[in-house]
């Protein structure tokens, strides 16, 4: 049997944006503070967040294969360890880089500094 396609979705949003979880309150305030992050802060997201969609490109083809829901499951447990390591290895906080990825939605000159850090980061291929 096929994985289905929500956990492929699940996976793919997960690289997007990952692990930004739903908020009431708390991310309308920040929503209407502008807030500031370091260039070394941006940096972190940035490592961060390349080895993210490193880790699902890998993971995706794994969970399209599986055979049953539990084993996709299994997996998708295992991709979401190993990028919650990746974030913690880049130096960030999870709630950190939670607050990064959502400003990302609302500030364009943000996604502009964090899209110059990833392509000077990581060579042409």
């Amino acid at each position: 049997m096929k994985t289905p396609a929500l956990f492929l979705t699940a996976l793919a949003l997960l690289a997007a944006v990952p692990f930004v979880q739903a908020q009431t309150d708390a991310a309308q305030v920040t929503a209407a503070q502008k807030v500031s992050f370091s260039d070394p802060q941006l940096q972190q997201f940035a490592d961060a967040y390349r080895s993210i969609v490193i880790l699902s490109r890998e993971y995706a083809p794994k969970v399209k294969a599986a055979t049953d829901i539990e084993e996709a499951e299994a997996l998708n447990r295992e991709a979401q360890g190993k990028m919650v390591d990746a974030i913690k290895k880049s130096g960030l906080s999870k709630e950190l880089y939670q607050q990064i990825a959502t400003s990302l939605k609302s500030d364009p000159a943000l996604v502009e500094r964090i899209n110059k850090m990833l392509q000077q980061g990581q060579p042409q291929q």
